[in-house]
């Protein structure tokens, strides 16, 4: 998918990559950057110029994960000392197909994620930390593909049903969107099934959310449909970033998610090394 889109900085002047990003965003709601430096003035003035950056999750702390600059969240593998609560930005493992800040009512229009350092590559395909993207139309087109029967019925609870689901970690004004809706930023060439989708990481928030609203348990079944399609490998879109990657993605148009992440590894002699992938992840509004 990247292969045509991606856009090599190391040539390019700031003014021409900033160019490149703003055009490929119009015509693909998505850019694909390669050796972008690794330099945070450079990151943060190129995603300024797409928007306004949202503060991290926790701008001012002390926590180093949040140091590096107020919008920006560095998501890495960090061990869980005793008696402290480990950062959904510091998991290990897989995730699964989401949105960013889907419960939110102001949106992040992009999502932003800088490969700091890419870590261990060279385990079994499905371990390396692989990015994972996938464009809801497709999710959308699938599901007609797969449940015909069932598909128009879906569609229409999953676009007419407004509800709202509170945030895990963030004190902030709840979105009452439907779980499927009409992106809010038009694209110059128009394309099918052009839609938009807020999805949690953790769907029990939207299994309870279904307790207060009509046709509830029927409109629990239309999500794990759409769920289960948005996470087939043959939906997704697979790629593995290298150091000065850079993918900034449509956060309405687009879900993301990442293959397993081994967090440690023991060496022979007992010693335990902890995986240094680490990506700069910026929210833009």
């Amino acid at each position: 998918m990247f292969e045509d889109l991606a856009i090599d900085c190391a040539p390019l002047p700031a003014e021409a990559v900033t160019a490149a990003v703003r055009a490929s965003i119009a015509e693909h709601r998505l850019a694909y950057l390669r050796n972008f430096p690794l330099e945070v003035d450079r990151y943060v003035g190129l995603l300024e110029q797409l928007g306004e950056l949202c503060p991290n999750y926790a701008a001012g702390s002390a926590n180093e994960a949040y140091r590096l600059h107020p919008a920006i969240n560095v998501v890495r593998c960090r061990p869980v000392p005793p008696g402290e609560t480990q950062r959904v930005q510091e998991k290990s493992g897989p995730l699964p197909m989401h949105s960013g800040r889907s419960f939110a009512r102001r949106r992040p229009l992009h999502l932003a994620m800088l490969m700091a350092d890419p870590g261990w590559v060279d385990g079994e395909a499905g371990d390396n930390g692989e990015s994972l993207i996938v464009r809801w139309g497709d999710v959308l087109a699938e599901l007609r593909h797969r449940f015909p029967d069932s598909a128009a019925e879906d569609l229409r609870l999953l676009t007419g049903t407004a509800l709202s689901f509170p945030a895990s970690h963030v004190d902030e004004e709840p979105s009452e969107l439907p779980f499927v809706y009409v992106p809010g930023t038009p694209r110059p060439t128009p394309v099918l099934d052009d839609v938009a989708a807020r999805l949690p990481q953790d769907l029990s928030r939207l299994r309870r959310a279904a307790e207060g609203i009509k046709d509830g348990e029927r409109w629990f079944t239309a999500v794990e449909r759409f769920v289960a399609v948005a996470n087939d490998p043959q939906v997704q879109h697979r790629y593995t970033m290298a150091a000065g990657d850079v993918v900034i993605i449509d956060n309405d148009r687009y879900g993301h998610g990442r293959c397993n992440v081994l967090p440690t590894r023991t060496a022979p002699g007992g010693e335990v090394t902890v995986n240094p992938r680490a990506i700069w992840s910026v929210n833009i509004q």
